[in-house]
């Protein structure tokens, strides 16, 4: 139940993400050209690139969450056993759920506290601004839950993984779907036939080696070698 509902969050928040995003980036960007372009500008690009900001915040730190990303010292759990380990997920995991509630708690206070606040340009109320620590706490709570269901259910794989460990792990991926990561000076076999194409087509002969003389200089040659034994018979 955990599991899915996890998932779906995540995938929520990811499409959330790039929505806000690609809203800040227009508006920001817009704003610029508008203000040293035509003297003019977005009146609220501020103010909701600012809340907008937040939320990005509080959302990427829910889906670092759930794809196990948090920046984090993990020196004293691979130094013990795998027990000890899902023990210390389970510890820490307690301890999220508890700041969870604290975010739920102080969330819902600040938000009942500014909703007679209002934006000056946008008009909307400040609850806004303070709810995204309400849905934080909230949306939190599934992805550690499911971290302390595995660690419980003894699953050891995957409840913390190291970045190099990661990458090393997407690149055996990479390269078992196909070329993989080559060398930057590699040429597909498409690029290396159009290659040989070209010097084919440039010799007429195929490759041959840099000191193989062209028909015209082997036919110089040989008439340069028959006149001179010419000369040596008169």
């Amino acid at each position: 139940m955990m599991r899915p509902a996890a998932r779906l969050i995540a995938r929520s928040f990811e499409v959330l993400i790039v929505a806000c995003l690609a809203i800040m980036g227009i508006l920001v960007f817009g704003n610029v050209v508008l203000r040293y372009a035509f003297n003019s500008g977005i009146a609220i690009s501020e103010e909701l690139s600012r809340l907008l900001f937040v939320w990005l915040i509080f959302m990427g730190a829910v889906l670092a969450s759930a794809r196990r990303i948090h920046i984090g010292f993990d020196t004293l759990q691979r130094a013990v056993g795998p027990r000890v380990r899902r023990a210390l997920v389970v510890f820490t995991g307690m301890l999220i759920l508890a700041g969870c509630g604290i975010f739920i708690v102080g969330g819902w206070r600040q938000t009942l506290i500014n909703l007679g606040n209002v934006y000056p340009v946008l008009g909307i109320s400040y609850a806004w601004l303070y709810g995204a620590a309400l849905v934080f706490g909230v949306a939190l709570i599934f992805p550690v839950c499911n971290n302390i269901r595995r660690a419980l259910a003894g699953i050891d794989d995957g409840l913390t993984e190291d970045l190099a460990d990661r990458i090393e792990d997407l690149a055996e991926r990479m390269d078992e779907t196909g070329r993989g990561i080559v060398p930057a000076d590699y040429l597909a076999p498409d690029e290396s036939e159009r290659h040989a194409g070209r010097e084919v087509g440039e010799t007429g002969r195929g490759i041959v080696p840099a000191d193989y003389p062209t028909p015209d200089e082997s036919e110089r040659h040989a008439g340069r070698e028959a006149g001179g034994s010419k000369g040596d018979r008169r």
